[in-house]
């Protein structure tokens, strides 16, 4: 075999070299798209939402304060079982949208604002939260409980009306 037909079979193998390479790229490929996949679902920052029939939760953001991503994991970790009956909405404190909603409001940066169907600030929420503590606040202020159970099994929206007593775990005092 000439010299040349030997680099032409080598060329063809492939070598360890190569296979971890591609063993390698393929690696990155999948780990980048389940890190995608695995992404929360964005959040509008139309605040023309509020007051349209729906009651709404609007985060007052700080890119660079730490608790801000906190309240937005305690969002995304529940938001789900409340869709189609509150907006889920942000705004940014350092953008003239922002700063009008928070003057509006009266409500400082890096905090959740509870608005009822009508727009009607309820009640301004801070940091720290956990999903149970906001779960709370949502049936207590806007009257509205969870669609689906921590243990999996999906339920009717139900709203809380003044002659509910106790509605999907969520107590009211009399009155």
């Amino acid at each position: 075999m000439s010299q040349t037909e030997q680099n032409v079979v080598a060329a063809a193998k492939p070598t360890r070299a190569r296979k971890f390479k591609w063993l390698a790229v393929v690696f990155f490929v999948v780990l980048a798209v389940v890190a995608v996949m695995n992404l929360p679902r964005g959040y509008s920052d139309d605040l023309s939402l509020v007051g349209k029939g729906k009651p709404a939760i609007v985060l007052i953001r700080d890119k660079n304060a730490v608790q801000t991503f906190d309240l937005m994991e305690v969002m995304n970790s529940i938001r789900d079982q409340y869709a189609g009956q509150v907006e889920f909405l942000l705004t940014d404190f350092n953008t003239p949208q922002g700063r009008a909603f928070m003057a509006a409001n009266e409500a400082p940066r890096v905090t959740l604002v509870l608005l009822d169907a009508e727009g009607k600030r309820v009640k301004v929420i801070y940091p720290p939260q956990t999903a149970d503590s906001l779960q709370q606040e949502i049936g207590a202020v806007l009257k509205v409980a969870p669609q689906s159970t921590s243990d999996g099994t999906s339920s009717q929206a139900t709203r809380l009306s003044k002659d509910d007593s106790l509605v999907a775990g969520y107590s009211r005092a009399p009155g």
